[in-house]
């Protein structure tokens, strides 16, 4: 029996490397995100993947999608099931009070409402099933602290940490408790770095460090980081519900 994953927000970034590493490893992977990329295409016939595109800002899209990933999985036929809660938006950037309110309520619809949605789906589908459940919420440093021009994004991330521990507490009560935890995965080389780079100083102050960090090659990649929080997921050294960070973890930079 194989091992199953649902991944998030795979159209590039970490999201990405998680769901080629999978393949490798030739895993079942349940792909979901707003767009197609040539990778994904190149994977419509292989038998262990399926891409579903989907806005996760739209709930009833995103619930029609989760309904027809679960009718496509047989949950008895699997050696676990892993949700990895990926996508993510930086944007908007700016000071509250200067950025869009529609552009903010995307942003917490995304970084938040989703993840949070999409975590309840799974454990109703999931919570009864005698096998291994995991999920695993893509978090941030910027959840633990505040920045000046990220408060939503600052604001969703504590939130979906928040979340995480609390469904670690309910968990201690089930006869088969899914394991789920928060990982803040560093500051990892992708687009999401390359939309911070490019903002103006006036709506994130604190852009430069971000600059030098590229400049001085302190970025973690995303193959790194995936392989880490894959091999972290399992196994003991985290608990259910907690929340830690890549940086706690590292012994070798790459």
């Amino acid at each position: 029996m194989k091992d199953c994953y649902i991944v998030t927000g795979t159209t590039s970034g970490l999201g990405f490397t998680f769901i080629k590493e999978l393949l490798e490893k030739g895993k079942l992977v349940y792909s979901i995100s707003r767009k197609d990329t040539p990778f994904i295409l190149e994977q419509n016939n292989n038998v262990n993947f399926k891409h579903f595109k989907c806005d996760l800002a739209n709930e009833r899209y995103l619930n029609e999608t989760l309904k027809t990933v679960f009718d496509l999985i047989d949950l008895y036929a699997i050696a676990s099931v892993t949700l990895i809660n990926n996508a993510g938006t930086i944007k908007p950037i700016g000071n509250v009070g200067k950025v869009d309110s529609k552009r903010l309520s995307r942003s917490i619809d995304t970084n938040l409402k989703a993840p949070i949605f999409i975590a309840n789906y799974f454990i109703e589908q999931t919570q009864k099933i005698a096998i291994k459940k995991y999920i695993l919420n893509i978090s941030s440093g910027a959840g633990r602290k505040p920045y000046a021009g990220w408060a939503t994004y600052c604001a969703a991330k504590a939130g979906l940490d928040l979340f995480t521990a609390c469904i670690g507490v309910e968990q201690k009560e089930e006869q088969f408790p899914i394991k789920v935890i928060s990982f803040a995965p560093g500051v990892v080389d992708t687009n999401m770095q390359e939309t911070i780079r490019s903002t103006k100083k006036e709506d994130f102050d604190a852009v430069t460090r971000f600059i030098d960090l590229k400049n001085n090659n302190q970025l973690l990649s995303a193959k790194f980081v995936s392989e880490k929080l894959l091999e972290l997921l399992p196994s003991d050294k985290t608990s259910n519900g907690g929340l830690y960070d890549i940086r706690d973890f590292i012994e070798e930079k790459q």
